[in-house]
């Protein structure tokens, strides 16, 4: 039986075991990601939206062997089906300090995705790759800074407990963003959510 043949969706599988199963075999095989990497193209948003979570499982565990594929997956985060865009916007984050050149002409993607798109998974994970592109570097850092301060504030302050782990990386490659990102964090010493909060207070004493 060929890769896509065992994947959830051709076999079945509503747990989507198949799927990680797969994934696994691809951290110990990497060529299986080649046959992987060919169902993202297809018409069938399941099978797309399975390949999608192969890839994102196998970036938890060993980014580099996705990092190559970033170019099949980015367009992706843009598909109309909502399981296809967070699988592929969380296998970008895991890999976006990796392959920041090629995640650079994806960033206003992100911004939209953050401002925009309905789905709070698909958001968290955009936050999450800004902040993973923005610790590539010290530009990087500062060239998305004002767009993490942004995701603090859209949809009632939903993300903003990402929002301050992303700025926390960026103060670490840009000493010149500290007071910014604790001026950021005194901001949210009132949030209405308990773990935002203490994040808050952590990054004010650092």
């Amino acid at each position: 039986m060929s890769i896509l043949g065992r994947l959830s969706s051709a076999i079945g599988d509503p747990s989507e075991a198949s799927n990680k199963a797969v994934a696994r075999e691809a951290l110990e095989q990497p060529e299986i990601l080649d046959e992987v990497a060919v169902g993202l193209e297809w018409d069938d948003r399941k099978l797309v939206g399975d390949c999608a979570e192969v890839f994102a499982e196998v970036a938890k565990e060993n980014p580099a062997l996705v990092a190559p594929y970033v170019d099949r997956i980015a367009p992706l985060i843009g598909h109309k089906d909502t399981r296809v865009r967070w699988e592929s916007t969380y296998a970008l984050a895991l890999v976006a300090s990796l392959v920041p050149e090629q995640i650079a002409p994806l960033l206003s993607d992100l911004v939209a995705k953050i401002e925009n798109d309905k789905s709070v998974i698909v958001r968290d994970h955009a936050v999450r790759a800004l902040g993973e592109y923005g610790r590539s570097g010290p530009e990087a850092a500062r060239e998305v800074f004002p767009h993490l301060l942004r995701a603090l504030e859209v949809w009632g302050g939903k993300h903003a407990k990402l929002a301050l782990e992303a700025m926390s990386k960026l103060a670490a490659v840009e000493p010149e963003l500290k007071a910014e990102v604790k001026a950021a964090a005194q901001s949210c010493l009132n949030h209405y959510r308990a773990n935002v909060r203490r994040l808050a207070q952590k990054l004010v004493k650092e």
